[in-house]
């Protein structure tokens, strides 16, 4: 799995440990109930956040919900259901880790949440994304040095060994909310994305308070000057950093990085609330830095291989022109390495985020969107799959075909690329299923005898086809 983090996905990522590191000494510092601290931040965050973000990106709710590229598929929908799923793992997150951030000592709880990216790894792998080596050997020293900063705690009673649980626990419901977020990410926007999060974290947050029958609002001083900083400090800047990077980069990577929270939460500790940590965790500190050195050393030596073109003797994809130079020209290399080397997750993640970048820049039909449909069925091309590519070419044909700016040169080049498709299928059945579309696709659009090009395809030659191999005349849809 790639690991590598670009220049503004890294320094999204260092704001969010410096911004997260905030966090257990704040929870420690208000002595307030934890349940309403999370309550608190959530609430007052998605105050903050949702006004502005509704008045700005009302067009991009609006297509979100109305589904406006339901043709092809539906991810800003799917998008929704994953962020109601991470904003569920991110309440579980807050409710445990703050929690135990109480009970025990701050170094302890970020030394323990630290162990978020082997659950993470472990998520990875189970989704087949298996990490390099050196990142392995990374998470190992770091999470060793996680440990060996936070000490022992059998000594400070069971308020302390709880507290490691929940610590613990809050571990694994972060990871679940990176993971979770990385599916989403690339198909909306970070405004939309965090008070999606925040509006279900509030909402859970405050049934577990009216469950637990903590008040939820009642403060002293010192409390609303913690809660100032949670919203402040993790919430906004912190949280909104880490969605921005979840858009751009693998969860894997960006968990490793989230490790220098442990000794700089441990350091904000110190200085503020007076806990050193003891001469036994500097070392672990010193560990965890070290970890995170060599899983990025690492990554940096891991070259891209050689560019692939296209298959020999295959049409190439039909690039648009804003990404056939410059830096963006690059971007197809990759995906085509990753659908020949069988990495279609990290293809389409990809796909997603590039292509539902231009749904937000130019909208939900315009070719520069409708070009990474053609780019999908280029994929689906590489890795065996005829049947989606003939109905992906479909789609690209019809949105280009569609007012308000049609484009029948594109129009028909996308269909003839269908039919191109459709006419290698080994699956007669697959074939049959597909003619009626591709048939009243065509019939749709006449050939213009000005055009001094012969097409392949037609309505005679899928006619044609079908009887070849024993099958029965296409009827339009």
């Amino acid at each position: 799995m790639r690991t590598k983090l670009d220049a503004a996905s890294g320094a999204a990522v260092l704001v969010t440990v410096l911004a997260f590191s905030a966090t257990a000494p704040l929870t420690a510092y208000a002595a307030a109930p934890a349940f309403a601290l999370a309550f608190g931040r959530n609430a007052l965050g998605l105050l903050t956040l949702g006004p502005a973000f509704l008045l700005a990106r009302r067009r991009e709710v609006r297509r979100v919900f109305s589904g406006e590229r339901g043709l092809v598929r539906r991810e800003q929908r799917r998008a929704v259901l994953f962020g109601l799923a991470a904003g569920t793992a991110l309440a579980a997150h807050f409710a445990t880790f703050m929690t135990g951030a109480q009970l025990t000592s701050v170094a302890m709880a970020t030394g323990l949440v630290a162990t978020q990216p082997v659950w993470q790894a472990l998520i990875a792998t189970a989704q087949g994304r298996r990490p390099s080596r050196a990142a392995w050997a990374g998470l190992a020293i770091s999470v060793g040095g996680a440990v060996a900063a936070s000490g022992a705690d059998l000594d400070g009673g069971a308020d302390a060994v709880a507290g490691d649980v929940l610590a613990l626990v809050g571990a694994v419901a972060l990871a679940g909310y990176t993971a979770l977020s990385e599916e989403a990410r690339p198909d909306v926007s970070t405004p939309m994305y965090s008070v999606l999060c925040f509006s279900v974290c509030t909402v859970e947050m405050l049934l577990l308070c009216l469950v637990t029958g903590t008040a939820p609002v009642t403060f002293t001083a010192h409390a609303w000057f913690a809660l100032l900083g949670l919203l402040l400090l993790p919430q906004l800047l912190g949280l909104f950093s880490l969605n921005f990077a979840l858009g751009r980069a693998p969860a894997t990577a960006v968990s490793v990085l989230l490790l220098l929270e442990a000794p700089v939460a441990a350091l904000v500790a110190w200085l503020w609330l007076g806990q050193l940590p003891t001469g036994a965790a500097w070392p672990g500190l010193f560990m965890i830095m070290l970890g995170v050195a060599v899983v990025v050393a690492g990554d940096a030596r891991r070259a891209p291989a050689v560019t692939d073109p296209p298959a020999p003797g295959r049409h190439p994809v039909l690039r648009h022109p804003i990404l056939t130079t410059g830096p963006a020209a690059g971007v197809y290399d990759g995906i085509w390495r990753d659908a020949r080397l069988g990495r279609l997750a990290e293809a389409e993640h990809a796909i997603r985020r590039l292509e539902n970048h231009a749904v937000r820049s130019y909208g939900a039909k315009s070719a520069e969107a409708t070009h990474w449909i053609e780019v999908r069925a280029h994929v689906a091309h590489l890795t065996g799959d005829g049947r989606l590519a003939v109905r992906l070419w479909l789609s690209a044909a019809r949105f280009h075909a569609d007012p308000p700016r049609p484009d029948a040169a594109r129009t028909r080049l996308c269909l003839e690329r269908a039919f191109t498709e459709w006419r290698s299928l080994p699956d007669g059945t697959a074939a049959g299923e597909l003619a009626p579309a591709l048939r009243q696709m065509y019939a749709s659009q006449p050939h213009d005898p000005r055009d001094g090009r012969r097409w392949s395809g037609g309505v005679h030659e899928i006619d044609t086809h079908l009887a070849a191999h024993g099958l029965a005349p296409a009827r339009p849809e």
